[in-house]
């Protein structure tokens, strides 16, 4: 009986904890306590795990923060003060999210777009309206570019031209209903209730002979999971003849792990990133490190990878862009420092790190960049990116026509002896 007694305690007590949980996810309000403890917690994860932060200046936004948080106990006012907190450590692999907000607020816009040449460009578009190429003037009444300087200053990214990347993908932060001014003249309505979500890229490695048994071409999206690595392996097999194999990494997130494919197209030994990382405690930094409290740095340096004995040894040329980040900036730092490929295309986001987060019980997340990388000579590479060696500028005209300057240009260049 005392068995059976305890076993009901414990389901009601499960219960009622998974009750109290799905309360707090879907809550419009935070009560002060969770405020708190979530902001002490968000301090001690920054404070504790980001490199190279200026604690200094950290402390001065935290405290902006806190009068930001404590004034209200309305759940979206804490996510955009929290997601602000983090966007100023300007890392794009920092940054708050809100499962609530998403679901609240973050119904699609139904198209993405950023700057090209200076002019806000449609890259993709689910609606019928609006056209890939298209340029963007204004929402509603304010222009795009000052809507822009608003909205920065809650979307995570290493650089601005890295948070134009994402404006349009944070739709939290737009109106619900807005119009979109566009450079032809047209205003066009947008209902993100009602409208339709910009379909992702494929996620499928694809190949074909651009000149046959001479000139060869993978486009691999992604590097999330291993199929398409598998797939990009399996396409490297049938072209491992060519004498050119122009490989095509624009519009990749990242996402996985790269290092197969990359060994399997490196020749020589080549060298990896420098790492940093934040060290704080621990008792031979208490008792010895004159630094403490403050951080100490460890950094390792000069790993040197070595490549496979079948690697592809024809000539190769990576097509990049700016979507290019993460783990696609891994797979594509070493060609360009060993100089084993030619670059072509426009300089990739500058960001990549390994990260710390915390899923917390409410479903919001926070996710910390904790190691900061730099080339293998030591020069910046957050918030600068990997530039190419034949830089091409995409103009909307190209978009508008279905142009590609950047793989002409990679012809252009395999033909040459």
């Amino acid at each position: 009986m005392f068995r059976k007694i305890s076993a009901v305690v414990l389901l009601i007590a499960v219960g009622s904890t998974l009750e109290s949980r799905l309360h707090a996810q879907t809550s419009e309000t935070i009560s002060l306590e969770e405020r708190v403890m979530m902001a002490s917690q968000i301090y001690h994860v920054i404070s504790t795990f980001f490199p190279g932060i200026s604690q200094e200046k950290f402390d001065t936004d935290y405290k902006q923060y806190l009068q930001a948080m404590l004034r209200s106990d309305d759940r979206r006012e804490f996510d955009l003060a929290s997601m602000a907190l983090v966007a100023d450590l300007h890392d794009g692999h920092s940054w708050f999210y809100d499962n609530w907000l998403d679901h609240a607020y973050g119904q699609p816009i139904g198209i993405l777009a950023y700057p090209l040449g200076g002019k806000w460009t449609v890259i993709r578009s689910a609606l019928d309206s609006i056209h890939v190429g298209d340029v963007i003037t204004a929402i509603d009444s304010t222009s795009i570019e000052d809507f822009f300087t608003h909205a920065r200053t809650y979307v995570s990214a290493s650089s601005s031209r890295d948070a134009g990347l994402s404006l349009f993908d944070t739709s939290a932060i737009f109106p619900e209903k807005f119009t979109i001014a566009l450079a032809d003249g047209r205003k066009i309505p947008i209902d993100r209730a009602n409208d339709k979500k910009v379909p992702p890229p494929p996620e499928k490695s694809e190949g074909r002979w651009l000149t046959e048994k001479t000139i060869a071409y993978i486009k691999v999206p992604t590097f999330h999971g291993i199929e398409t690595q598998a797939q990009a392996l399996e396409l490297l097999k049938q072209f491992h003849d060519a004498k050119t194999l122009i490989l095509d990494v624009r519009g990749n997130p990242g996402l996985g792990a790269p290092g197969a494919l990359q060994r399997s197209l490196m020749v020589h030994p080549y060298k990896d990133w420098m790492e940093s990382s934040s060290e704080h405690g621990g008792a031979l930094l208490r008792n010895y490190a004159p630094s403490y409290p403050e951080h100490s740095t460890l950094t390792i340096s000069d790993t040197v990878i070595q490549p496979r004995e079948t690697a592809y040894s024809g000539r190769l040329t990576l097509l990049i862009d700016r979507v290019c980040s993460c783990a696609c900036e891994d797979f594509v730092m070493p060609f360009k420092y060993s100089k084993r490929a030619t670059l072509v295309g426009e300089t990739t986001a500058g960001s990549y790190s390994m990260t710390r987060h915390i899923n917390f019980d409410n479903g919001m997340i926070l996710n910390i960049a904790a190691v900061h990388h730099t080339f293998p000579d030591g020069s910046q590479f957050e918030g600068v990116g990997i530039t190419p060696d034949v830089p091409i500028d995409i103009t909307p005209e190209d978009l508008r026509t279905g142009r590609d300057p950047v793989l002409k240009k990679a012809l252009e260049l395999a033909q040459v002896p």
